[in-house]
């Protein structure tokens, strides 16, 4: 179990040496306590599942013929909070990198 736990310090922190990750996730990790110890595991499916609902979502507007920017905007919006809160970086660069497009794109309608 040590050798398991040791393993997945060293990818985490390869994550976060990347900036995959950031200082987020590992305040997140420090929520384990022996009292609840799927607390993390929770946090981060219930992260997927709800990440995974709005990038469907946003797919399908992305699929339109005349595209609703302002909707696409307020979804990857709502994907770079959640991506923010679990120290996700690389998704919340990259929906920061989407918003952005799409205000510009919005305005123009």
């Amino acid at each position: 179990m040590a050798y398991a736990k040791g393993l997945l310090q060293q990818y985490v922190q390869s994550l976060f040496d990347e900036g995959i990750v950031n200082a987020q996730l590992c305040h997140i990790q420090s929520l384990k306590t022996e009292e609840e110890p799927d607390h993390v595991v929770q946090l981060i499916n219930t992260y997927c599942i709800d990440v995974e609902a709005i990038l469907f979502e946003l797919t399908s507007y992305i699929d339109h013929l005349d595209v609703d920017f302002s909707k696409v905007a307020a979804l990857a919006q709502q994907v770079e909070e959640r991506n923010s809160l679990m120290g996700a970086e690389h998704m919340r660069l990259a929906c920061a990198d989407l918003i952005q497009p799409c205000r510009q794109m919005d305005k123009r309608k």
